[in-house]
């Protein structure tokens, strides 16, 4: 049987990364396709190996490179101070992939990535913000140029993550594009960006969790036993915006709240919000599945929200304009009105007002179509 190997982002603590990255996998396995990641490790994972040949397409700032640093010794700090969560998240998230996803041997460098012999007969770079410019890796694994020349190489659903890229930047985006053999990619302005590099038409595809039904992610879940109905804020750092949401849903509806954050993240000094820090992918889906109402800032919280019927408002800051991935998502399924800036104000009246059956029916199209292009592009 041939078999397909995929390169994407994975292993990095991250619920959003690791489930795009094994529902791809485990679409095409239910699909026939033998498939399995290429174990190559993301740039932030701890165990990566950085070298000269993985250096970025744009110098990292210091700024971010400061940030970046400030993140790892947070979460040293939080490992430290509160291990048992530390250990059980990692246990978790580990045993997601080990029962879950078929895995090739992993590869902790760029040279260790280009020196091998593959020998799949498809290769595809799967979605998440592979192709970003800001990344601080050198982005040409994710172009598969570590494939054989005359490989069938395929993108599904890969992002840029941004709206546009600086046109200096577009003759090395040309040549990787169009290794490529078949492009899908997630955002519509990405099929644009696309259009204006390398004159390409090119496939608008769904994020891969949405390859998967409800039904399907409620079969591998871990439910969340709970008495009271909740709001679940699922943010990725501190958003004073979303927790006064949070307080004005709660005063309206008495739903207590829970927020599900990453290791690094502080407790709150009060008791008004449960902290869950130590849930794997699957403790992620049940505590999903169960919210009665949802508060993001994540692109795959809002895929989560849509996937499981439930009434949800992603929130993106005021001061950026990288929303490109919510704002394609949110017009697919006519729900721009869900998508608000830090400092919108509301009307919680219509807090549930969401016509699922319409949500469904948009994005049915669309998955439909992706599947398609799968298909097609697979030998």
């Amino acid at each position: 049987m041939k078999k397909t190997g995929i390169i994407t982002i994975l292993n990095v603590n991250n619920y959003g990364a690791e489930l795009q990255a094994f529902a791809l996998h485990h679409k095409l396995k239910k699909m026939g396709y033998d498939n399995e990641i290429i174990n190559y490790l993301y740039y932030k994972n701890p165990l990566y190996k950085s070298e000269v040949k993985s250096s970025p397409l744009i110098k990292t700032s210091f700024k971010n490179k400061l940030k970046d640093l400030a993140i790892k010794w947070i979460d040293k700090y939080s490992a430290y101070r509160y291990p048992e969560i530390a250990k059980k998240r990692k246990e978790r998230f580990f045993n997601f992939h080990k029962e879950h996803t078929a895995l090739s041997i992993t590869y902790k460098s760029y040279s260790d990535l280009y020196s091998a012999k593959h020998e799949y007969d498809n290769y595809i770079v799967g979605s998440d913000q592979v192709w970003n410019p800001n990344n601080g890796t050198n982005l040409e694994p994710y172009f598969l140029t570590f494939a054989p020349k005359k490989a069938n190489k395929i993108a599904f659903a890969s992002s840029f993550g941004v709206g546009d890229i600086n046109e200096s930047y577009f003759p090395k985006y040309k040549e990787w594009l169009n290794n490529l053999t078949h492009i899908g990619t997630r955002e519509t302005s990405g099929v644009t960006l696309i259009k204006k590099i390398t004159g390409r038409n090119v496939a608008h595809v769904v994020d891969p969790t949405l390859l998967l039904t409800k039904k399907d992610w409620e079969s591998l879940m871990v439910p969340y036993k709970h008495e009271k109905p909740y709001i679940l804020l699922f943010i990725f750092k501190k958003n004073r915006y979303a927790e006064e949401l949070a307080y004005k849903i709660q005063k309206k509806t008495g739903f207590k709240i829970i927020r599900v954050c990453k290791n690094e993240m502080p407790l709150e000094s009060d008791d008004k919000i449960l902290n869950i820090r130590d849930f794997g992918p699957l403790e992620f889906l049940g505590l999903y599945s169960s919210a009665s109402v949802v508060l993001t800032t994540s692109f795959h919280g809002s895929v989560f929200s849509l996937i499981f019927e439930k009434p949800f408002y992603t929130i993106t800051p005021a001061s950026k304009n990288n929303n490109s991935r919510q704002e394609s998502l949110m017009k697919v399924v006519g729900l721009e009105n869900r998508l608000l800036r830090e400092g919108d104000t509301i009307n919680l009246e219509k807090l549930t007002d969401i016509d699922f059956e319409y949500v469904k029916e948009k994005l049915g199209e669309q998955i439909n179509f992706s599947i398609d292009y799968l298909k097609k592009s697979l030998k």
